[in-house]
């Protein structure tokens, strides 16, 4: 489970029939060490969803929104420039929330807040309990 702001527009395509959407998602972390000193520190994780969140994805996110990720992590090899052999972590994304506000407005003018659920796996939308606008933001 993750929280964390997509670090640049979402990548999409579609791969033997179906959408399959990409995007790298910064999780951000603030701590106090034993010293008393603050640490901030960013993690980047790549994020995959398939089929209609894939859709979703690309319909209502651009860089900068703010998402609960729940999903699997996977392991994917890969070379670098140099011909090495490399191994990143992946998340294979199984459910995704909204947070934060209306899409492409990341600032704090009027947003209400509210909720919106997708499942990777029902590929069905569903609204926060709110049960405000049919929206999914």
């Amino acid at each position: 489970m993750l929280i964390g702001n997509l670090g640049r527009d979402p990548e999409v395509r579609e791969y033997q029939g179906r959408k399959v959407a990409n995007f790298s998602l910064a999780v951000n972390e603030k701590y106090t060490k034993s010293d008393g000193s603050s640490v901030e520190r960013t993690e980047w994780f790549r994020v995959t969803f398939w089929g209609n969140t894939a859709e979703t994805v690309e319909k209502y996110l651009k860089k900068g929104s703010q998402v609960f990720v729940e999903g699997r992590l996977s392991t994917q090899e890969f070379k670098d420039k140099e011909g090495m052999t490399r191994t990143a972590l992946e998340v294979s994304g199984q459910g995704l929330t909204m947070l934060g506000g209306q899409s492409g407005s990341m600032s704090n003018s009027g947003s209400t807040g509210t909720e919106s659920s997708y499942s990777g796996t029902e590929n069905d939308y569903t609204p926060n309990s709110s049960g405000e606008d049919d929206l999914p933001f």
